[in-house]
């Protein structure tokens, strides 16, 4: 069984719009490495994500925006953090018309499954959110055109 960690944090921002949270503990002592990969409870929502030093004194971790809307809350703001290391695979649900543009198209398909699964989950996200059709296979055209720029500047 993995430890479990229980603290309150105040939101800080990050570089272009982000916001983190403090790690108020050691991690490469208590995990035996410095990335690592956790399920975390933000006041309460569930979020997969890592534990990492991007150019900060201590680890940190990322609080995403939809997370930060749905509590309502901002920088500057506290909340109540209980993570735990992830040992559970991370597997995107890609959706059939999104498999579908990538079946299309084989080489972007095998591109787009070595991403890591952040990258995934964001491009599938952001297709998701698209209120509309219109928006929707707007945003699918665009994936697929980033991926292809992302592909060949490989």
């Amino acid at each position: 069984m993995s430890k479990e960690f229980s603290f309150s944090a105040i939101i800080k921002e990050g570089i272009g719009g982000g916001a983190y949270v403090e790690i108020p503990f050691d991690v490469k002592s208590e995990f035996g490495k410095s990335r690592v990969k956790v399920l975390a409870h933000i006041d309460g929502i569930e979020y997969r994500g890592s534990l990492i030093k991007m150019k900060t004194t201590c680890h940190i971790l990322g609080i995403l925006k939809e997370i930060r809307g749905s509590l309502e809350k901002t920088i500057g703001d506290t909340v109540q953090i209980d993570l735990r290391e992830d040992t559970f695979p991370r597997i995107v649900e890609i959706p059939g018309d999104v498999q579908l543009a990538l079946q299309n198209n084989p080489e972007i398909e095998e591109y787009f499954h070595s991403l890591a699964y952040t990258h995934k989950r964001e491009y599938v996200s952001w297709i998701n959110s698209a209120k509309k059709d219109a928006t929707r296979a707007a945003r699918l055209v665009k994936m697929m055109e980033l991926l292809y720029k992302s592909y060949k500047s490989k």
